[in-house]
């Protein structure tokens, strides 16, 4: 019987011989992405996050620079409710074009490094990030060593890419844990509190790989990873975006998740409206039975 290290080792060769990516370690990957896609990317983020602020913000005369630094000032002050203890920009009925715009940007990247196509499904439509310099103290805060198969809507047969945006990425990044031995045990990545992950965290050891503008890493959810905040750290922008491979022959019941076939049309031929408004308090829609990612529907234009 193959043993689960070596059958992610070779997911993830597959991944590299499909695509545009290049083996790191045996259960991380990298790429290059092109200046022309990064910039798409990061010019559809700053009309993303413009229409954040100003959709929240209607009755107010604001004054910001219309750059992406200057957006990121801005949010650091203040915080819409559509951004999580993470720092998930959360897509919401207001901002669904801008949305639809960013993720046809993305959508276009992927495509371009042949990773697209190996997308069985995404484990939520894929989210923008600003990690702000602080420390976060709940349980599930990406400051603790984890691994992204620890969150309830995710699996333990997916894989996350990685992709920096904009940015402080010096003192502001994500580092890397592997297994000490090549060894992983699927106890390992059941749901728990990302604080609570002692037990596993003593059988990883630290790797070299870099978290830099102008590359992006896809890893094994078995690969335990931390953003880390040196002091006097600046705000990143990024993507974090967790995905189910094509070989690994699963069904997904979970509501967030989304076929990738799905979004190959979106922004030219077709567009997601996610159904709750943006004035909606936090608190309201953590009480609904469907949260904001998975009350969306694909309409046609």
């Amino acid at each position: 019987m193959i043993s689960e290290y070596k059958k992610r080792k070779l997911r993830q060769k597959f991944l590299c011989d499909k695509s545009l990516l290049r083996k790191k370690t045996d259960l991380i990957s990298e790429g290059k992405i092109p200046k022309n896609l990064l910039s798409n990317i990061q010019s559809a983020s700053m009309s993303f996050i413009y229409s954040t602020i100003i959709n929240q913000n209607k009755s107010k005369k604001l004054n910001i620079e219309q750059n992406l630094q200057g957006l990121i000032k801005y949010l650091e002050k203040n915080k819409p409710d559509n951004i999580t203890h993470n720092g998930m920009i959360v897509p919401r009925k207001e901002i669904s074009l801008e949305y639809n715009l960013f993720l046809k940007s993305f959508i276009d990247f992927l495509k371009y490094s042949g990773i697209f196509n190996l997308v069985d499904y995404f484990v939520s439509p894929p989210q923008l990030r600003i990690k702000f310099n602080d420390k976060n103290t709940n349980p599930n805060a990406s400051n603790n060593i984890h691994s992204d198969a620890w969150t309830n809507h995710n699996t333990d047969k997916s894989c996350t890419l990685y992709l920096p945006i904009f940015g402080d990425v010096k003192k502001n990044y994500v580092k890397f844990f592997k297994p000490k031995e090549n060894y992983i045990d699927i106890n390992w990545l059941k749901f728990r509190k990302f604080d609570t992950g002692e037990d596993v965290v003593k059988n990883y050891k630290p790797v070299d790989v870099k978290y830099e503008i102008g590359k992006f890493l896809v890893s094994d959810c078995s690969t335990l990873h931390q953003s880390i905040l040196l002091k006097n750290a600046k705000p990143r922008l990024s993507m974090d975006i967790a995905f189910i491979p094509k070989i690994s022959f699963y069904k997904s019941k979970i509501k967030s998740h989304i076929k990738a076939s799905k979004l190959d049309l979106i922004g030219t031929k077709e567009i997601m409206i996610f159904k709750d408004s943006i004035n909606l308090p936090l608190k309201q829609i953590l009480k609904k039975k469907r949260q904001s990612l998975s009350n969306r529907k694909i309409i046609k234009l």
